[in-house]
C-alpha cells in the first residue's frame, strides 16, 4: 500500500466522526479491532453498528461433508486445531492439546476432528497420533485428521458439525464463531480483546490467558520462556470446553 494511503487510513481511524459511539470506552490501543474498522466505516459514511461475522452453511454442505470424511450423524463431535500460522509463540504446548482433548473425551465420550492447513500437516498428525494412543487406554476411538484435506466451505460445514471448536488464536476460530460453533481458544503472544472470535463479550466463547506480564508482545517466537502459554493449565482448558458444552 503507497504511503500517502497508509497515512490517509490512519487518518480516518483516529479523526473519523461518531468516534466515541463506535469505540468502547477506555478504547484506543485495547479495543477490538473490528471497532477500528468501523470507525473507517463510519468516516465513509457507513452505519458503524456492530455485527456479528455470519457465515451460511447449508444442511445439505454439512450433510456432504459427513458422508465425505465419515463423521457419523448423532455423535458429539468436537473440533480442534493445533497449529497457528503466525508462529510458535501462538501455539499453545501440543502436549497440552493432547492431554487436554484425552480428559475431555473421558468426560463426555465425544469424537475429536484434528484441524489445521496443509503446513500443519506434521503437528496434526503427531497430535492426532498421541491423542489416540492415551484415549485408547479407556477403548475411545481415536481422532479424525482433517488437516490439510478440506476446502474453505468443506471446514465451514465441518465446523457447523461440531458443537466446541478448541483452538489457538487461528482463522478456524473466527470461521467457526461465523458459522454458529462455540470456541474455546488460547492466547498467548495476542490479545483476546483484541483479535477474539465474533463480537466482543459473546458468552457463547471462552477465551484463555494467563495474565503474563509480557504478554500481548505478538512476537512470532518467544525470547525468553514461553510462560503466557505455559501459564494456561490444561484442566482450565477442560473446564472451559466443558462449560461450552454446557450452554
Amino acid at each position: 500500500m503507497r504511503k500517502r494511503s497508509r497515512s490517509e487510513i490512519n487518518r480516518l481511524n483516529a479523526a473519523g466522526p461518531g468516534d466515541a459511539s463506535i469505540v468502547p470506552s477506555g478504547g484506543g490501543s485495547a479495543a477490538h479491532q473490528l471497532h477500528h474498522y468501523l470507525r473507517l466505516a463510519a468516516a465513509l459514511g457507513a452505519n458503524p453498528e456492530p455485527l456479528a461475522p455470519y457465515l451460511e452453511v447449508s444442511r445439505e454442505e454439512v450433510e456432504t461433508a459427513r458422508q465425505k470424511f465419515s463423521l457419523r450423524a448423532g455423535a458429539l463431535w468436537l473440533a480442534l486445531n493445533p497449529g497457528a500460522e503466525y508462529g510458535p509463540a501462538k501455539r499453545w504446548p501440543r502436549e497440552r492439546f493432547v492431554e487436554a482433548a484425552a480428559q475431555i473425551q473421558s468426560r463426555t465420550n465425544c469424537r475429536w476432528i484434528v484441524l489445521g492447513g496443509a503446513n500443519d500437516a506434521e503437528l496434526a498428525t503427531t497430535t492426532a497420533s498421541e491423542i489416540g494412543q492415551l484415549t485408547a487406554r479407556n477403548s475411545h476411538p481415536a481422532p479424525i485428521n482433517l488437516a490439510g484435506r478440506t476446502s474453505l466451505r468443506e471446514l465451514c460445514a465441518v465446523l457447523k458439525a461440531c458443537r466446541v471448536l478448541l483452538t489457538n488464536d487461528t482463522g478456524p476460530m473466527h470461521v467457526a464463531a461465523a458459522v454458529g460453533t462455540p470456541v474455546v481458544a488460547i492466547f498467548g503472544s495476542t490479545s483476546p480483546n483484541l483479535t477474539g472470535p465474533g463480537l466482543p463479550g459473546d458468552p457463547r466463547h471462552h477465551l484463555l490467558d494467563s495474565n503474563a506480564p509480557c504478554s500481548p508482545c505478538f512476537l512470532r517466537e518467544c525470547p525468553i520462556d514461553f510462560r503466557c502459554m505455559r501459564g494456561v493449565p490444561v484442566e482450565r482448558v477442560a473446564n472451559a470446553v466443558m462449560s461450552a458444552l454446557d450452554r
